[in-house]
Formats: C-alpha cells, structure tokens, sequence
C-alpha cells in the first residue's frame, strides 16, 4: 500500500500533463525562461544562445527529477508483479544478475526477461502515458517528411517512399509484443536486446521486418521518459527529431540518398579520421541531417526566437544520454554526441532560422 500512494501521489503530480503543466515542468520552464531573457541579444539582431558550446546549452539541467522516482517506482511494482507471476524468490531484484541467478534455463530466462519489459512498461506509463505523446508528434513528423519527400528532386520512386512514411507503424513495447505482424520475432528480440529488461536503455530504432513491405519504429521507455514532468509542448518536441531520424531510415531501405556534397560539408572536420570510418557513419549522419531539417521545419512554425531556442533544446536533449562511440577502433555506426549535436548548427537552415554565425554552413 505504501508503494501504490508514492506511484499514486505522483501519478496526480502528472495527471492532465497535456492540459496543465507540473511543478517541476513550471519552475523549469521559469528558470530557463529567464536564463533566455538575460542572454537576449540586442535588439535588431537575431541569434540564439545555444549555437555556442551546445553540447552544454542543450544538455544542462535537461532531464527533471519526476523521471528518477517514476524508474524507480516503476521498476519496483514491475518486479513485484514478475515475482507474483513467476514465483520467484523474495531476493529477485529485477537485475541481469539476479535473472542469471534464479532462472537457470535460457530460453525461460529470456522469455522472463522480456515479460518484465512489457510490466515496465505498463508501470511507466500508469504514472505518465507516453504512448500518447508518440502519437501526436508521429503524425506530425510524417506529415512533415512527406513534405520533404515532395520537395526533393527526384527521378522516380516518390510514390514509394511516401508509401513507406504511410505504412510505417511505430509501436510501444506493449504492442510490439502483443500485435500480429510481419517480422514479430525479429522486432521483439531487437527490442528486448536494444531496451533492456527494465526498458531504461536510451534507444530508437528503425526496422523493415522481413524485407517490407512496412516498417516498424520503436523507442524505449528510457528514452521517452525523459521528457516526463515537462510541458506538453517540450515533450512533442523531444521527438520530433528521433522520429525524423528513424523515419529517414525507412526512406534509406528504399535507396534514399542525400547528395555526396551535403554528407562531404557536414563531415568536413573529421579529417582526422579515416575514409571507412566516416563511410561506416554516413547512414547515421545522413539520418541526422534529415532529421534536422525536419526539426528546422518543426521550429519554424513558431516565429519567436526564444520559443524555437527553447524547442530545439528539448528536441536534441535526448542525445545527450546516449553511450559515446565515436573512435577509430568501435563498431558503432553514430559519430559521438557531440559531434552529432555540432552538426546540427552547420546546416543552412539552422543559421536562417537560429542565426547561428559561424561556418560551414551545409
């Protein structure tokens, strides 16, 4: 009982988090609110503060301290709930270690494991829903890709990719677990693996099950619960670019390339580093940029310079939490977040719209 009133006192804390904001949401946004008034430019001249050292604009205070008691909390009654299930011993704890431990066989340790995913999840989003968010800002980045889609010069295949941004499903851990589809066995490992029991790991990803013909996008509870507590406008925001990136993806499994001569500009400062490594990121890089524009487009749709600096924040904040790896001798296929971030401020519309100064411009 004691446990269900601290998840139900936070639970009010964020009921109606679309309709009005939280106390941790409206002293954030007063403090940054007045942080962005002091740092103003004179008049007549139009540039944001975050186009200097964003890595530390964007990443300082980007997470509030709801999201720690809702993993926690969360965690425990998914744990709880596993343990009734399963009957499992007082000790479990939910850990990689304790599932070793007390569940001997593979294939039941596994099948457990994703078991706990799926409470997790369900626990998270009792005390914040993000799965609504997704939604509204999912809409709005297709609309938007499609747009874009419409615009690039293109010798054929539109239909095609317009097609792929229709039918491209995004989906929670519950329905990725539950739903019949096309490739259910490879989404469901891919996401077991890429969440984590707990589903705390910072992750999207976007798949084509199969070969197509449509796609599949998740993002794990880690990721979308960073932007709890916020406003409803932040927390639409924190995704639009992870959804644009992971959107480009499905557009790149149907040969969608950007000119050689964007990828060139935006990889002009890794010099120092090899031509197979910068070629083993271009996929990644290539999602980025058309991530950003979307993002670009998104922002524009607000005039005042304070309002777009304070949505572009939220909106690449997530970056900021992932796992660095970016060196000569790593598999991974991302540069490291801060040059990732950097990259964001080369492109000309970021300048147009941030009046961001210094070069190059992509």
């Amino acid at each position: 009982m004691k446990k269900l009133s601290v998840i139900l006192a936070i639970s009010l804390g964020l009921a109606a988090c679309a309709e009005k904001d939280s106390d941790y949401a409206r002293k954030y946004r007063n403090k940054t609110g007045d942080k962005a008034k002091t740092e103003q430019v004179v008049p007549g001249a139009r540039s944001a503060p975050i186009c200097e050292t964003p890595e530390i604009n964007i990443c300082e205070k980007s997470v509030l301290p709801i999201v720690a008691d809702i993993k926690k909390n969360g965690l425990e009654a998914a744990v709880k709930a596993l343990k009734a299930e399963l009957s499992l011993p007082e000790e479990f704890d939910g850990t990689e270690e304790s599932f070793k431990k007390l569940i001997t066989d593979g294939a039941k340790r596994i099948k457990a494991q994703n078991r706990l995913l799926v409470l997790a999840d369900k626990e998270y989003r009792t005390i914040y829903n993000y799965d609504e968010d997704v939604k509204e800002a999912t809409e709005i980045v297709r609309k938007l890709m499609i747009e874009f889609v419409n615009s690039e010069k293109l010798e054929n295949g539109r239909m095609d990719l317009v097609g792929a941004l229709n039918t491209t499903a995004v989906q929670s851990v519950s329905e990725t677990f539950e739903n019949s589809y096309q490739g259910k066995d490879l989404v469901t490992i891919d996401m077991a693996v890429g969440c984590g029991a707990d589903g705390l790991n910072v992750m999207a990803r976007s798949l084509l099950p199969g070969g197509g013909p449509s796609g599949v996008i998740f993002i794990c509870p880690g990721q979308l619960l960073l932007n709890a507590g916020k406003t409803k406008t932040e927390r639409i925001a924190g995704l639009v670019m992870t959804l644009a990136h992971e959107m480009t993806h499905q557009l790149e499994y149907r040969g969608f390339e950007l000119e050689n001569r964007v990828l060139s500009c935006v990889n002009s400062d890794l010099a120092d580093k090899s031509a197979k490594f910068i070629e083993s990121k271009n996929k990644e890089t290539q999602a980025d940029i058309i991530g950003f524009r979307i993002l670009n487009k998104f922002l524009a749709q607000d005039k005042e310079l304070s309002v777009q600096t304070e949505k572009a924040k939220a909106a690449l904040s997530w970056m900021c939490h992932l796992d660095d790896k970016g060196n000569e001798s790593d598999s991974s296929t991302h540069l490291d977040n801060k040059s990732r971030l950097k990259n964001f401020f080369k492109l000309k519309e970021t300048e147009d719209l941030l009046g961001c100064s210094k070069g190059p411009r992509c």
